[in-house]
């Protein structure tokens, strides 16, 4: 325990995770965590002694049954084989375009989770934080598969922190609300459970509305910050500030649950937002100044350039490593107007919406941080 506690930073990987395929025309590509991995070792980004790479190959055994229902299970062991689909698995979500039969389909799941409960007990033994890129599975039910998500390692996650004593908050920065992981938690006080997302109104799965703030115990305890398409980073930040931030210094988890999805930028192909990875990057920033105890999980993202610069910056952060100069330099410079940026030509170049639509944004945006201070914030507790 004590070499745990001395690691500022564990990143968790997987070949074999990289190595299934939803199928050649699915968006979602395992492939990512091998490639952000490769590209933060082509930067010497793990040779740190603060720093180290933990290798997640073999699932642990009973994983899913710590969160899933038995029926659904059995259903996703038989797809496992990759053999056509049976109609009593369209019933459990699975078979679908979005989450389609595929060999290892189980195995994937079973491992993908294993790994993000791993990255738990790696920050609840001490160390500041541990990053798994192949998770963050948000729409994951205890009984169906849904959105890409056939296990929800972020509840499985979160109940071993509780299990080990611990305060523990999730904030959700993907472009997806989180909505299997809202339900999980929609009734009580335990968890703080935070989502910014794009409108339920113009994205799957179209809910995550300001006014679902929890049931019972749990009123308040689930805030969620729908953002209008042509949010920007500046938009957001207001919002990650005026809400997400507010939220946590009442609540004070001692350890964090993120799920960092990159797909909020502008050019990821299936959303409507406007960030940049500058917003992306300043948003995790602010929030490990304040909390350094971070599990951090992966999730959406359908633009692999997007998907390698986002998670590498976000591993600099956790890790608290500098990029070696040489990185930088006149791209950045170009683009940027600033190349004394750290990683500079890992950033995108900053743009901000503009005219009547940044007008409607800002009233929109007002208007949920006025509904967080007027409904949510005197209902909160802290610890």
């Amino acid at each position: 325990m004590s070499d745990v506690a001395n690691t500022e930073a564990v990143f968790l990987h997987s070949r074999k995770l990289s190595g299934f395929s939803f199928g050649p025309e699915h968006p979602f590509k395992p492939e990512r965590g091998e490639r952000v991995y490769r590209m933060c070792r082509g930067r010497n980004l793990f040779p740190d002694p603060r720093v180290r790479v933990e290798m997640v190959e073999e699932a642990l055994g009973g994983i899913m049954e710590r969160y899933h229902s038995p029926a659904y299970i059995e259903q996703l062991k038989a797809a496992n084989s990759g053999d056509a689909v049976e109609l009593e698995m369209l019933h459990y979500g699975i078979g679908t375009a979005e989450n389609p039969v595929f060999a290892g389909v189980y195995d994937f799941a079973a491992l993908s989770a294993t790994a993000s409960l791993r990255a738990a007990r790696i920050v609840a033994e001490g160390a500041g934080s541990a990053f798994n890129p192949c998770g963050g599975f948000h729409h994951a039910y205890s009984d169906r598969a849904s959105g890409f998500c056939y296990v929800n390692d972020i509840v499985i996650a979160i109940s071993e922190l509780l299990r080990a004593g611990k305060r523990v908050a999730c904030v959700d920065i993907d472009a997806h609300h989180g909505d299997a992981v809202q339900a999980a938690y929609y009734d009580t006080d335990s968890v703080l459970t935070i989502s910014l997302h794009e409108s339920g109104k113009t994205l799957f799965p179209w809910s995550g509305f300001e006014r679902e703030t929890g049931d019972g115990d749990g009123e308040g305890f689930n805030i969620n910050v729908p953002l209008d398409a042509g949010t920007d980073d500046e938009i957001f930040l207001a919002l990650f500030r005026g809400i997400a931030m507010e939220a946590l210094n009442v609540f004070e988890p001692e350890i964090i649950i993120g799920q960092f999805g990159t797909d909020m930028l502008a050019t990821d192909p299936l959303t409507h937002l406007r960030l940049t990875n500058n917003g992306y990057i300043e948003a995790i920033e602010m929030l490990h100044r304040r909390f350094p105890r971070i599990v951090a999980l992966g999730g959406g993202g359908y633009n692999l350039s997007d998907v390698e610069r986002c998670w590498t910056l976000l591993w600099v952060e956790l890790a608290g490593l500098t990029l070696e100069e040489g990185y930088g330099g006149a791209l950045g410079g170009v683009f940027l107007g600033d190349a004394s940026i750290e990683g500079a030509d890992l950033r995108d170049m900053r743009h901000y919406t503009t005219g009547p639509v940044k007008d409607r944004l800002r009233e929109h945006a007002d208007s949920l941080i006025s509904h967080f201070e007027r409904e949510i914030r005197p209902r909160l507790r802290g610890g």
